[in-house]
């Protein structure tokens, strides 16, 4: 992994810490020529670099007397602060190597239920094996708005399924997926299937499923919008069965032969390999897709093993859409 980020982090309060660390080692010597060797910087650049602190505080830190440097009220009362910075940066130089080699800390993510069983809980055992220190917290929701742990500070982040992409976050793209039909696999319209250039499955006219009835997520959720839109585009008003939030169980009620429902492939075929008696068809004028994102929040520092989860997440969605190709 490339540390580069991480050794940045802390150079923002450094130019403190050097200013604290230059101030004692003259309090120390009581002489510029003596602190500066101890500093391993030239007497010249010591001399002006007190003269410009002095000139940007309005006062002297020292007392010059014969040619020993004592520290003024002002002086004392930085060095009371300087030592605390002084120790404070000490041992933030250690937990810093700490983390930067040995890469404890602890990942906090939100995603739909569905989501960390098809995209995260294949891609651990890797990112466990690079950063087994790491501890990851998985906040997982079956009723999951994507909008209420984005503005949670506590999750680094968000995966989901966008329908908009969000406007007050940072996001990368992991994938996009189609969003299928499935229904038994002794449904009547399964023969009905034609190949279609352009779509991954069997393609369905989605009018012929007019008097099916519909196992639903709510509009809310990404699946369900897509359903409504489905159902705008065709003219249709089918009956709706049922609506549900859990992604998981619309698709067993469609295998099983309940009615007709929509979800994304990877949902799809997660449930298969435990209910195979199901069966998935492209729908729509064209593909419909889905993309599937992972959002964190803007200016926030990501840690090295966060982004680099994130490549793993990226590598992972990445090798399934390519080695799932036109396999149905």
């Amino acid at each position: 992994g490339d540390h580069r980020d991480l050794h940045s982090f802390p150079t923002r309060r450094s130019s403190d810490l050097k200013e604290a660390r230059y101030i004692l080692a003259i309090a120390k010597h009581q002489s510029i020529g003596k602190a500066a060797e101890s500093l391993y910087i030239s007497q010249p650049s010591l001399s002006k670099y007190l003269k410009n602190l002095e000139e940007r505080l309005g006062a002297p830190l020292f007392d010059r007397r014969e040619n020993h440097y004592y520290p003024t009220y002002m002086g004392e009362r930085y060095l009371y602060y300087a030592e605390r910075i002084a120790a404070f940066g000490d041992q933030w130089s250690q937990e810093f190597d700490d983390i930067a080699h040995q890469e404890k800390g602890r990942l906090n993510i939100a995603a739909p239920i569905m989501m960390g069983t098809t995209l995260i809980e294949p891609s651990l055992m890797g990112f466990h094996k690079r950063y087994p220190y790491v501890t990851l917290n998985i906040m997982e929701a079956i009723n999951f708005v994507a909008e209420n742990s984005l503005e949670d500070n506590s999750i680094d982040l968000t995966i989901y399924n966008v329908h908009k992409f969000p406007e007050n976050m940072d996001y990368q793209i992991l994938r996009e997926e189609e969003i299928v039909l499935v229904l038994n696999k002794n449904h009547p319209l399964c023969e009905k299937a034609q190949p279609k250039e352009g779509f991954r499955h069997p393609w369905l006219d989605l009018k012929m499923l007019e008097k099916e009835n519909f196992i639903l997520l709510y509009p809310d959720q990404n699946t369900g919008g897509i359903a409504q839109s489905l159902f705008k585009e065709y003219s249709m008003e089918p009956t709706v069965l049922l609506h549900t939030r859990n992604s998981a169980m619309s698709i067993r009620l469609a295998i099983q032969g309940l009615g007709a429902a929509f979800a994304p492939e990877s949902y799809f075929r997660e449930e298969s390999r435990f209910f195979p008696e199901g069966c998935c068809f492209s729908i729509g004028q064209k593909p419909v897709l889905t993309t599937t994102i992972v959002a964190y929040q803007k200016k926030k520092y990501l840690s090295q093993h966060a982004r680099d989860y994130v490549e793993i997440l990226k590598e992972y969605a990445t090798s399934l859409s390519v080695s799932k190709g036109n396999d149905i």
